[in-house]
């Protein structure tokens, strides 16, 4: 005869074992959750960093869309974030692109972690991610990370300024 009983005991455990967890992983992430004050100033956090050679801009996360329609160059859009090991080895490549294509290009450095809307509008899945983007559409871009990268990227970018 089968014993019942036991079963639905084991059964009752592991379902409060997994309560348990449940609730624990839910306080931890309610925990690293922005809270409200910080996500209010968001719209106008800065968040990105415009090279023109050696100059920088700072440009705000709701004033994007009108930099890009105010620009008569080019943009190259680097989205990357500070963990990303890719991320932090392209970065030398995009500043050497900064001063190559001072006056023809602007440089454009996005932090995902703070503009996730418009990477996501950039149909980013994956950093580092590169767009090119003129007059305020993207015509070109590049997921990843090579040793060829500054020689790919200034082919995509010279074919788009030559165009």
């Amino acid at each position: 005869m089968v014993d019942y009983s036991r079963k639905i005991r084991v059964g009752l455990i592991v379902v409060i074992v997994l309560a348990i967890v449940a609730v624990a992983v839910y306080a931890l992430l309610a925990q690293n959750a922005p809270k409200d004050e910080a996500t209010a100033g968001l719209e106008s956090a800065v968040y990105e960093v415009v090279w023109n050679g050696s100059d920088y801009e700072h440009v705000g996360i709701a004033d994007f869309a009108a930099y890009m329609k105010e620009t008569q160059e080019p943009i190259l859009i680097d989205f990357w974030a500070e963990w990303c090991s890719p991320c932090r080895l392209s970065a030398p490549v995009i500043e050497e692109m900064a001063q190559t294509y001072d006056g023809k290009a602007r440089i454009v450095k996005i932090n995902t972690d703070y503009a996730g809307p418009i990477a996501q509008a950039f149909g980013v899945n994956g950093i580092p991610h590169f767009s090119i983007v003129k007059d305020s559409t993207v015509v070109d871009s590049l997921t990843g990370y090579s040793e060829e990268l500054g020689s790919i990227l200034g082919g995509k970018l010279d074919a788009v300024l030559a165009g």
